[in-house]
């Protein structure tokens, strides 16, 4: 149904694509972002302008997505990945980590609020690299308006867990807003990215 976490991520620019390892084959993604001040709970149903998003929540998750809709700072997204759909709220980050509520919906239920283009949003393709300790590098190709762009993000148990950087990761970026996909929804790497540095 959904889960819910503190996110611990890293994002890192890379500079030059073409020093990456060999990728294999990527998860096509796209993902818009839902005006947060139309995002409320009725009746334990997560809902977005009266529509229902997703139905039944669980307490605990009824009590955790309330304080985070109450919060100024918090973003709903919608992503297609492949076959798949999520619905996600996120809290804003604070060193390095953030409240993250997620559920996998029916793509059905959610794929038209994505591809009707009325909200910002990025596509790019996924690219999984192993790390060590069983994690994960994922690297995002983007396209459309943030051609060009790639980052790289590895989602970390603790903020204290310490892990080696390929010699293809470029400059942490994890705190620079614009990095952020919901950032370069609204303000997209074409607009920006000769101002950078």
């Amino acid at each position: 149904m959904g889960s819910n976490s503190v996110e611990i991520e890293y994002r890192y620019f890379i500079p030059d694509a073409a020093s990456l390892p060999a990728l294999g084959r990527p998860s096509k993604i796209i993902q818009c972002y839902l005006p947060k001040w139309k995002i409320e709970l009725v009746d334990g149903n997560l809902c977005f302008d009266s529509r229902v998003l997703v139905k039944k929540l669980p307490a605990d998750a009824v009590a955790g997505l309330t304080n985070l809709i109450e919060e100024s700072k918090v973003t709903p997204r919608i992503r297609l990945r492949d076959h798949q759909a999520f619905v996600t709220v996120k809290g804003e980050m604070v060193n390095y980590s953030r409240a993250e509520w997620e559920f996998e919906v029916l793509k059905e239920d959610v794929e038209d609020l994505v591809t009707s283009f009325r909200f910002p949003f990025v596509m790019k393709n996924r690219y999984n690299i192993p790390a060590e300790d069983g994690l994960v590098w994922e690297i995002d190709v983007f396209e459309g308006d943030n051609h060009g762009l790639v980052l790289a993000e590895l989602e970390v148990p603790s903020v204290e867990h310490v892990f080696t950087k390929p010699n293809w990761i470029g400059e942490d970026v994890t705190n620079d807003e614009r990095f952020g996909n919901g950032s370069l929804a609204r303000d997209p790497w074409c607009d920006w990215q000769e101002d950078w540095n």
